[in-house]
């Protein structure tokens, strides 16, 4: 793996991904999701990067943040370019705000980000916010990776004149059931919808997104599985009502994801691969 990849390790994404259920339930579950764009240092490496995210977990004190994640460039064609993302997930946007406010306040914290400056700097102030839904447990198409590892796909999408988020909503109950039916067997596939809360931000290239979908797999061979599996046995019956309310771009940004911190197992790690 190279200093890109592994730099992008860092992100913090929390826990929806990873742990909600939606069983007989007409509407998803909503958390709330935060993404901090990220620059890595000079110090990157794997041993760096185990330390910094071990003494970072020591900090969490709030069982508001659900679980975190970080994300690395898999292409040079993102549209985000080199940025990595920390990703955090919690109960309610009260409870992000709540403990925001205390570790700004937290003289430990602010000698973490000082140490560890050299390993990867994020943009807390600048972080983009969301309403996250999960609909699909992450296990429920085969285990998850015990290293950490997965791989994840995000369109940028925008509503059709008329649409909103209530369609988006409906929509997944239709689209959970054609998956189902499909051959997404071991790829570990599930996916988000983040609603922005702000839909004027844009990205390196000018553009905005209404909201988010991310696709998330063991591998990106496992991807490429269930890339196929849409494309023969979903496709068809769901991106015609997928398109009477919205858009997304064509090309995906893809990244190197890994679990960082899980509420319901805190004392997971992840094994990062040797920097080469």
């Amino acid at each position: 793996m190279n200093k890109k990849t592994l730099s992008a390790l860092l992100l913090v994404t929390v826990g929806g991904i990873f742990t909600y259920s939606c069983k007989n339930e007409p509407t998803p579950t909503v958390r709330y999701n935060e993404f901090m764009a990220c620059q890595f240092g000079p110090d990157m490496s794997s041993d760096n990067l185990t330390a910094m995210i071990s003494e970072w977990q020591q900090l969490i004190t709030s069982e508001e943040l659900v679980g975190a994640w970080g994300y690395s460039p898999a292409s040079d064609q993102n549209a985000w370019g080199e940025v990595g993302w920390w990703e955090l997930e919690w109960t309610s946007k009260e409870a992000a705000e709540s403990a925001w406010a205390e570790w700004e306040s937290n003289e430990e914290a602010a000698a973490w980000t000082e140490k560890h400056a050299g390993v990867m700097q994020c943009d807390g102030p600048g972080r983009f916010k969301f309403d996250g839904i999960f609909p699909i447990p992450f296990e429920t198409y085969g285990e998850k990776n015990p290293n950490g590892y997965f791989y994840s796909e995000f369109y940028g999408c925008n509503y059709n004149e008329g649409s909103s988020k209530e369609d988006a909503l409906a929509f997944v109950s239709g689209f959970n059931n054609a998956v189902a039916e499909a051959d997404y067997s071991e790829t570990g596939y599930h996916y988000g919808n983040y609603f922005a809360e702000d839909n004027t931000a844009t990205n390196p290239n000018g553009q905005s997104a209404d909201f988010i979908w991310a696709n998330f797999t063991k591998t990106k061979e496992m991807n490429d599985k269930a890339t196929a599996a849409f494309e023969a046995e979903v496709q068809e019956k769901m991106f015609p009502l997928f398109s009477e309310f919205a858009t997304c771009g064509d090309n995906p940004d893809v990244y190197h994801g890994w679990t960082l911190y899980d509420v319901d197992n805190k004392d997971f790690m992840p094994t990062f691969p040797p920097q080469e």
